[in-house]
Formats: structure tokens, C-alpha cells, sequence
């Protein structure tokens, strides 16, 4: 089994004619139309040899471990080499950090670098639409994977995923064991929360954003109202609408999380909540900051907030975090050990473990 494992500024309207006409001539002759996630049919050439992953972060690292090597990849967002100089991705594909991610900066495409790499096909997010407005002006063939076909359902979206990039490559990858495992580990996680009152289950909030301006707090509707609820615990921002909503202070205080997960798309680490670090902010009245509750999320071979390879594990992990009585059972470093061993390959020491636990504030350079 293969293991297992996204604003023009300024394009010169005759050299994207002359790319396009350039590039419909090429691949005139051996051409292949598929349907990406955001129903956009795509022309495709026969054989796809230059890859570029814009907006959709995750799905370098799913690239590289189902693909076996970062051969065909010609370009990757900044965001993507930041966190992966920060993972365990870097152990098995060290020249993922050499790929060139000029291309893109602060999130936006830049057309003419982009347009240097020669691409045979873009791949970006549905979170970024404006990625597909950039590549058809450009001419060239962009593939869109959304964020919520599966309702945030990290698991099920990662597998889907998988799926459209095979039709991409041309590879039939083999995920029966990766879904095998991630499912049973699903239920096992429902089955021991099925019982859990509302009472019993611990208010949870994450941090997105985090700086001297503002608290980003996702609400509902998204990977932080999925991961908390699914881990068993409830998502104290889930009624304030939807996205990344701008939290006052005032809000915190009254929501008073128990728990606090601080992703790894912002340098906040839980000692900045503790000991007030970061502006004018005064977490000291926060249960959560009370009870030394605040946990800056993992980073295995992607960042553990949105869906990546590592999900399954993500679950496990919110799960333990929020009902450690009903997880006792578990032993995080031995699951995540032979997680790696089993689906990477890849032997993790102590010291990798305690890497993917507390990542460096550096895995936020380039967002």
C-alpha cells in the first residue's frame, strides 16, 4: 500500500493570451476534463507533470505521502513551507522547504510569477475563490477542494480530497487501511461520548487569530465547531454566527471557556494567555487560563486545526483533552507512534513527539 499520505496585480493581458494560446496548443492533442469541489469542469493535459498548491494548505503534506515524493511539485504557498519546516513532513520529504512559493504572498496570487512555473494545473481552496479567477486569466487549469463538502467532517473531507487529487495524478490510491482505521477510530470516540450529558461536556473556545489588535474566534460552522463538538465538548462561540468572529474581552468573559485550543495559523502559545503577554488583554479571569487549561494545537505533519493526514488523530487528541476519565485508556504517544510507523513509515523518538505537541510560533510565518 502507498503510504498514506491557494488578485491579479497586474497581468499583461497579450502574455496571458499568449500563454494561453501557447498552452491550448500543447495540449490540444491529449486533453482530459474533470469536475473539481466547487463544480467547476476542468481541462486537464493527459499526464499532469507541474503541480502548484496555492490556498489549499493542507493537501501538500496528503500530496506528498499518497504521491511518494515532492517530484512533480513546482510551487507552494508560503504557508504550506512554514509549516512544513516545522513538522514531521520534513523528515520523510526534506526538499519540500526548497520548493519556490515566490508566487504567492499575504494569501494572494501574483499572476506573473505564477505564471513563470509553468503549471500544468493550480490546486487551491474553496476558501479562496478569487485563486480560480487568477489561474482562468492566466490561462491556466486551476482545481478547487472545498473546505465544507463534508460538513467539516475532518476525516470524511481529507478522504474525499484524496479521491479528486487521485483523478488529478492519474493514481488510483489505495486508502481502504487509512479509512478502515479512521473510521473505527470514530466510533470508538462517539461510542465512549454517546452518553456524555450536555452538563458533563466542557465549554471549549479556539483561538485563530491572535495578536496586539485582535482575538479571532471561529464561531459555528467550521473546523473549531467540529473538532469540539465531536471531541465531546461545546462550542461556546457556536451561536455567535459563523467564520472568524473579531472577540472583545468583555465577550470572553462572559462566554468563560473551560478549555482553549490555539492553532498553529497565529504564534500564540498558552503561556501568552497566562502571563498576559500579548497587548492589553487580561485572560486572568478566564477559567480556562484559571486552570492552566489552554492548549496550543499539535502539528504532526500539517497543522492539526483544519483536515490533514493526521485527523484521526486530531480527534483522539480533542477527545482526550476534553474527557481525559473516558480516554485514560489511551496513550496518546504510543497511538501517534504507531500511527507514523504504520501509515508514514516513519519512526518518531521522544523528542519528534514532543515537537508535534508544543510547535514552534514559527509554523505561523507566511500567513
Amino acid at each position: 500500500m502507498k503510504k498514506i499520505f491557494c488578485v491579479v496585480a497586474g497581468v499583461c493581458l497579450l502574455g496571458s493570451a499568449f500563454l494561453g494560446c501557447s498552452r491550448a496548443g500543447e495540449k490540444k492533442e491529449a486533453s482530459r476534463v474533470i469536475t473539481d469541489q466547487m463544480g467547476n469542469e476542468v481541462t486537464l493535459p493527459a499526464t499532469v507533470e507541474r503541480v502548484v498548491i496555492a490556498s489549499v494548505w493542507p493537501l501538500a503534506s496528503v500530496y506528498c505521502l499518497y504521491m511518494g515524493s515532492t517530484d512533480k511539485l513546482v510551487g507552494l504557498d508560503p504557508a504550506i513551507i512554514s509549516a512544513a519546516e516545522n513538522s514531521a513532513l520534513i523528515k520523510v520529504f526534506p526538499d519540500i522547504v526548497n520548493i519556490p512559493s515566490g508566487f504567492a504572498k499575504n494569501g494572494a496570487l501574483n499572476a506573473e510569477e505564477l505564471m513563470k512555473l509553468n503549471p500544468d494545473v493550480v490546486l487551491y481552496s474553496s476558501g479562496a475563490a478569487e485563486d480560480y479567477d487568477v489561474c482562468r486569466q492566466a490561462g491556466i487549469p486551476a482545481v478547487g477542494f472545498s473546505l465544507s463538502i463534508k460538513q467539516y467532517n475532518a476525516i470524511d473531507t481529507i478522504n474525499s480530497w484524496i479521491e479528486l487529487l487521485g483523478e488529478v495524478m492519474q493514481k488510483d490510491f489505495d486508502t481502504a487501511e487509512f479509512m478502515r482505521y479512521s473510521k473505527d477510530l470514530e466510533a470508538m470516540v462517539a461510542g465512549r461520548l454517546a452518553g456524555v450529558p450536555d452538563e458533563r461536556k466542557p465549554k471549549g473556545m479556539f483561538i485563530h487569530l491572535y495578536d496586539e489588535s485582535r482575538i479571532g474566534v471561529p464561531a459555528g460552522s467550521g473546523w473549531a465547531d467540529y473538532w469540539i463538538s465531536a471531541g465531546g465538548g461545546i462550542n461556546v462561540a457556536a451561536r455567535a454566527g459563523t467564520g472568524t468572529l473579531s472577540a472583545s474581552m468583555e465577550q470572553i468573559y462572559e462566554w468563560n471557556p473551560e478549555k482553549i485550543f490555539i492553532t498553529n495559523f497565529n504564534p500564540g502559545q498558552p503561556e501568552d494567555l497566562y502571563a498576559n503577554t500579548v497587548g492589553n488583554y487580561d485572560w486572568g479571569n478566564v477559567q480556562a487560563v484559571k486552570n492552566r487549561q489552554v492548549y496550543k494545537m499539535p502539528l504532526g505533519m500539517y497543522r492539526w486545526y483544519v483536515c490533514n493526514a493526521d485527523s484521526p488523530l486530531t480527534l483522539l487528541w480533542m477527545a482526550k483533552q476534553n474527557h481525559p476519565d473516558l480516554f485514560a485508556d489511551i496513550n496518546m504517544d504510543e497511538e501517534i507512534k504507531s500511527y507514523y510507523k504504520r501509515f508514514y513509515n516513519l519512526a518518531l523518538s521522544d523528542d519528534d513527539l514532543n515537537q508535534i505537541y508544543h510547535p514552534s510560533s514559527e509554523a505561523a510565518r507566511g500567513i
